[in-house]
């Protein structure tokens, strides 16, 4: 599916499409275990203490940043769910500084990889039949 979002910044419609689902992780500074938070998908949280060795961490897994624009909604979205929880949020949810994303398509190897790339035709037995519509 391909959802197309409208954003105006400096009086300029600006169309992004994004054609695959996808996840997102983020940077966050403040905390006491370590000076920077990586919050990544199925709510991993790893802490280091340098920049650095966040940013790096997070793109070897094939993340990178967004463009200005998104990033910034993405900030937007994420303080106002945090304000919208009534009486504050339970943990601390430090200062968003970066927010990254990667496609969710399964790569080979992934441990959900377990059909047809997109173009490859799925492998049939003899007597398999495609199914009904």
């Amino acid at each position: 599916t391909t959802t197309t979002t409208t954003t105006t910044k400096n009086n300029m419609s600006v169309s992004i499409t994004r054609k695959y689902p996808r996840c997102i992780a983020t940077i966050s500074a403040g905390f006491e275990k370590g000076d920077f938070l990586v919050r990544e998908e199925k709510g991993q949280r790893v802490y280091f203490d340098f920049f650095e060795e966040a940013f790096n961490y997070i793109a070897a897994k094939g993340y990178s940043r967004m463009a200005k624009a998104e990033e910034g909604e993405w900030m937007d979205l994420m303080e106002s769910v945090h304000a919208s929880v009534k009486g504050g949020m339970k943990y601390n949810t430090g200062r968003l500084l970066m927010v990254l994303h990667k496609p969710l398509i399964p790569q080979r190897g992934d441990e959900y990889d377990n059909g047809p790339r997109y173009g490859e035709e799925p492998e049939m037995g003899d007597a398999a039949m495609l199914p009904m519509p």
